[in-house]
């Protein structure tokens, strides 16, 4: 299908690095968001890529955020020049824990990683106190688990170039009314026809589907987070516990967070979450406690009922790609590959299976 036209709806990541990659295919893509730039749930995230810290047991999400990992080098370097750009890293993140804290779960996660031939690292309240000082003295040890982390800010700028560069036309302020068949009906009454069109438009993809036929139920869950100024050699790794995660950013400080609260698109400030978060990275890393507050902001993911994103073309002009709630920057990568596959009517991913629009069905 080399020059279909294809539309897509949704200009954070997830939107964008499809249009990028299908414009790499040879279609003429045409991208519109409601919003006057991407500042969504793509530019809230904090960029940990952690489907090991994330997942408790084996499972399809857990194969998916795995096989996007694997990914991330190869579209980092297919997108920028240099990996730092982007702060694109592959050092590994801690999962640490305190004294007195039941471990259960810790040990449990260990197993079953260590079984599936991950490669964890056990560091005991010594060992972790050398290999990153800047924890409490009450961190009784940590796992060091693959992953890696980038700012997702910086992604979304550099996909906008490189979409630019192939000729995509990005339309940001272009409201999506409804979708019918392969006509897209923007807010102002004019319409965009390709010969598909790609739903990706985070936590507002629902409504749009409804309109096609399509019943994804879901809501928005928002995130509240904050930056904090520090040096950059305070930490070594992000860190990703039960007291919240902290990612250092390069020249940025370390961001904090993160809260979930299911309140529909409410985007207000909640200041005893800010602080809650605040004290909390002051417990797990004491000079952070005196770090001034440099940004807080509100984020809404995308959760589909279930959890689970949906990536599956659902009628002969439309695919969705939507869903991946706490996710969405890990699955970058192995979502714009299925997308563009399934408009290519190319072989997908296996990884895919379980993310169908009948797999959230039988879910739900």
């Amino acid at each position: 299908m080399t020059n279909s036209a294809v539309v897509v709806i949704g200009g954070g990541i997830i939107g964008l690095s499809c249009a990028w990659r299908l414009a790499q295919r040879g279609c003429t893509v045409t991208l519109l968001d409601a919003a006057a730039e991407s500042r969504e749930a793509s530019w809230a995230a904090a960029g940990m890529l952690a489907p090991h810290h994330e997942a408790d047991a084996p499972g399809p999400l857990w194969a998916l955020g795995q096989a996007s990992l694997e990914r991330w080098p190869r579209f980092v370097a297919d997108l920028v020049a240099d990996p730092m750009l982007v702060d694109f890293r592959q050092v590994g993140g801690w999962l640490p824990w305190l004294e007195n804290e039941d471990t259960a779960a810790v040990v449990a996660k260990e197993a079953f990683l260590t079984a599936a031939g991950v490669a964890v690292r056990r560091l005991g309240r010594r060992e972790i106190g050398a290999a990153e000082p800047a924890f409490c003295n009450a961190c009784a040890g940590a796992l060091l688990l693959p992953a890696g982390q980038v700012i997702p800010r910086l992604v979304v700028s550099a996909l906008q170039a490189a979409c630019r560069r192939l000729g995509v036309h990005l339309r940001f302020g272009a409201r999506v009314a409804r979708v019918d068949g392969p006509t897209v009906h923007l807010g102002d009454g004019a319409a965009v026809s390709g010969e598909v069109v790609v739903l990706a438009s985070g936590a507002w993809t629902p409504e749009l589907a409804r309109h096609s036929g399509v019943d994804l139920s879901g809501e928005p869950v928002k995130g509240q987070m904050l930056r904090l100024g520090a040096d950059d050699r305070l930490l070594r790794h992000f860190v990703h516990s039960n007291h919240g995660y902290l990612v250092p950013r390069l020249g940025c400080g370390i961001v904090v967070g993160s809260t979930m609260v299911s309140d529909g698109f409410d985007r207000r400030d909640d200041p005893q979450a800010i602080a809650r978060l605040a004290a909390s990275a002051g417990v797990l890393v004491p000079a952070l406690a005196r770090a001034p507050i440099i940004e807080t902001w509100t984020g809404l993911r995308p959760r589909l009922h279930g959890g689970l994103p949906v990536i599956d073309r659902v009628s002969p002009t439309l695919v969705l790609a939507t869903g991946h709630f706490r996710n969405g920057i890990l699955l970058t990568p192995i979502t714009a590959e299925a997308v563009a596959a399934i408009v290519m009517q190319d072989e997908l991913p296996k990884e895919l299976a379980d993310f169908t629009l009948a797999a959230f069905q039988v879910r739900h």
